[in-house]
This record gives structure tokens, sequence and C-alpha cells, in this order.
């Protein structure tokens, strides 16, 4: 063995010793690349970023298929697409479903719930769900207004989503995946959007206005110990946890535009992971699958 090895070796040895667990996995993220947003990939630390789009459109909210070497994510048309990592090819799904928003893939990888936007109304959506290949469809949610930012816990048991109308309260929800038991696990008059379930199960982050900035917090599953880890002058919104719960990377413009950072699961030891053209929407996948 090298000298060289047995220093890094050592090296490793002190860091799991003091409890400074180096974070392992993808980070997907989009990337404003020249006129367009497109799909990106880096390791935790920020670094080794790929590129894996290139087509002429805007691509947003990208969010890793379950077997990990597909990426999922829509277009600023409205159309949701599917990307292979490996190939670059980009593929139409659920294109009988018309305009579609965000989604979420469940944690078997067999079902999709997504937005669905009306075509005839005006600030008018719901919640659906599908195969990617609409073999299978359903109806989430038959509310008026909004429903959206949909987000599968890692059990496959619940939904958690936003819904609102207007600019008025938008509160958080949550529902069994065969649309019963729909509770409302926020309720004031704030903005509450784009929550993210815990890997164990027991927490939601998500992001709130209620002190007049958007700021990300934490809450029991249940919508109870409600807590604040971000607070920076800028805006904290997009939180998504990393695969072992410890940390969780989001989207701040705290440093004079919108990078992705990562802190410590209670907001502690926040650092940049991205410099240079804005970075948003980052969604983090285990290291094999």
């Amino acid at each position: 063995m090298s000298k060289k090895t047995i220093v890094s070796a050592s090296i490793a040895i002190l860091i799991m010793a003091a409890g400074c667990q180096v974070p392992t996995g993808t980070i997907v993220f989009s990337r404003l690349t020249g006129d367009y947003w497109q799909i990106w990939t880096m390791q935790p630390d920020g670094k080794a970023t790929k590129q894996i789009t290139t087509s002429p459109s805007d691509k947003r909210y990208p969010i890793w298929a379950e077997d990990g070497k597909k990426i999922l994510f829509r277009t600023n048309n409205n159309k949701a697409f599917i990307v292979d990592v490996d190939s670059r090819e980009e593929k139409k799904i659920l294109e009988s479903f018309g305009l579609i928003g965000s989604l979420s893939e469940s944690p078997d990888g067999s079902r999709v719930v997504f937005v669905r936007y009306k075509d005839n109304f005006k600030d008018s959506s719901n919640l659906w769900i599908s195969t990617p290949g609409a073999k299978m469809q359903k109806v989430l949610t038959r509310d008026t207004g909004l429903q959206y930012d949909p987000a599968w816990s890692h059990d496959g048991r619940k939904i958690a989503y936003v819904s609102g109308h207007g600019f008025q309260t938008h509160e958080l929800y949550m529902v069994n995946p065969d649309g019963k038991n729909k509770c409302k696990i926020t309720d004031n008059k704030a903005l509450e959007v784009l929550p993210a379930f815990s890997p164990d199960g027991n927490s939601i982050a998500y992001v709130s206005d209620i002190t007049d900035d958007f700021e990300i917090w934490l809450m029991d599953i249940d919508g109870s110990n409600t807590r604040q880890i971000t607070n920076s002058s800028g805006i904290d919104t997009r939180p998504f946890w990393s695969p072992d719960g410890d940390k969780i990377v989001f989207v701040s413009n705290r440093s004079g535009q919108l990078q992705l950072w990562i802190m410590n699961k209670d907001g502690s030891s926040a650092r940049q992971l991205t410099s240079g053209a804005p970075s948003m929407d980052p969604a983090w996948k285990k290291e094999s699958f």
C-alpha cells in the first residue's frame, strides 16, 4: 500500500470518527445553460458536474426514476419527458393528459403522481396518478383551485401536496394514493409549499412565507412540531433530503443569485454547492441501484 493511500485512508477514518460522514449519491438539477434551463447532475460536494440534456427547451423540476438510470422532468410548455442518463435520449410521457406540472414517482417505480392543468379554466389543476405509459390512470383529487407540488412518501403510503386558490393562502395536505384519508396538515394565513418527506418518514421539509420571507421549515408527519431551519435575507426554497436523511439540499439566492446549497437537517453548516449560471430544482438519489 502506498504512502498516499495510507494517508487518505487515515483521513477517512478520522472524518468518520468525528461524525463528519461525506454525503454520497448524485444530485440532479436544472441549470441555466445558454438560452435554456437544462438538466445537469453532480456529486453532493458540488463536483463532477455533467450536462444531461441539450435540446432547445426549458427543462424544470427533474426527479430520479427509481432505477437511478433515468430522469423525469417537465418542459416550459408543460409536457412531461423522461431522459436516459447514459444515452441522453429524451422521450415524451403522459402525452394523453395535456398540460402537465410537477411529478413524483412511487418508491417502487410503478406509478407517477403529477399535476394536470385544466385547459379551459384559469388557476385550476388536480393531481392524477398513472403508470408512465398511461395504461393505468386515476384522478387523485377533485378540488377547486390549484393542487400541486405532489411528493410521495418513501414507504409509498402517503402523498403530500399543496392546495390553494390564486394568491390566497396555500396549505399542505396529505392523502393516500387511493384518494382516501385526505387531511389538511397546515392551517394559517401563509403560503406553505414544496413538501418533501424525510427518508425515515417522520418529518416533512417544506417552504413557508409565514415570516414574510420564504424560508425552509420542518414539521412532524402529522403537522405538529413546526420549526424554522433557515433564516437568511434571501429566498430559501425547494428542499430535498439526502438518501440517509442527514442532509438537505436546497435553493437559495443568499449569495446574490439562485444556486444550490446543502445543510445539515437542522439547518446548520449551510454551504454553497453551485456557482456561475443560476441553478435550481435539486433532487438526490442514493449511490447505487
